[in-house]
């Protein structure tokens, strides 16, 4: 299901959850002004996986598994970065915290394992894409669909639409729909604040 008709404003600084976001902080004494630059990340990052999920299901509808498996992983690292940026702002996570899990590939994609567990457990997403089940998130995979493999103990040469197949792409497609859409859902729909705490609520 493509959900990208409702996610104009989830990139906004117009956004809701924005709005609620510098709201709070002036309510509990945090100047905003310091973390502007996060909201940029945010916003930023957020545009980046629109972009990249677009571009995973052009390649996908071109049997292009393999390249849109690997689109779809970055845009998961885009929407973590977004998530990571947001709890900064909001003062949830430190500085010092963003800028070592920013560069740390797999600490990003441990960051939205939330997206597999709503996008199976909720029902509305769990009948999404020929009710195909979010698989585990798996870095390596994402190699393995972008460079050629080699298994020097077995003497074994894979390349890339060997091991990545349309059910993998498939799946991590539906990640980053579902991510998009809970943050949509959450920081515009139901207007709370972007980042971690918005989903506290």
């Amino acid at each position: 299901m493509d959900f990208s008709f409702e996610l104009n404003y989830i990139d906004s600084l117009s956004c809701p959850g924005i709005l609620k976001a510098r709201l709070m902080n002036e309510l509990n004494g945090q100047d905003s002004s310091k973390f502007e630059f996060y909201l940029e990340i945010y916003v930023a990052s957020l545009s980046e996986a629109k972009s990249l999920l677009s571009e995973a299901q052009l390649l996908f509808n071109n049997e292009s598994y393999e390249r849109a498996y690997f689109l779809g992983m970055a845009a998961l690292e885009e929407i973590s970065k977004s998530q990571l940026a947001a709890d900064t702002f909001t003062g949830y996570i430190t500085e010092k915290d963003f800028k070592s899990s920013y560069r740390d590939h797999e600490k990003k994609i441990n960051r939205v394992k939330w997206i597999q567990l709503d996008g199976n457990s909720i029902p509305v997403y769990s009948y999404l894409i020929d009710s195909i089940e979010i698989e585990d998130f798996d870095f390596n995979k994402k190699m393995q669909a972008m460079y050629v493999d080699v298994d020097f103990h077995l003497k074994k040469v894979s390349k890339p639409n060997e091991k990545i197949i349309k059910e993998y792409a498939q799946s991590i497609i539906k990640a980053v729909e579902v991510g998009l859409h809970r943050i949509h859902e959450v920081t515009v729909q139901e207007g709370e604040q972007i980042g971690t705490k918005g989903f506290m609520k």
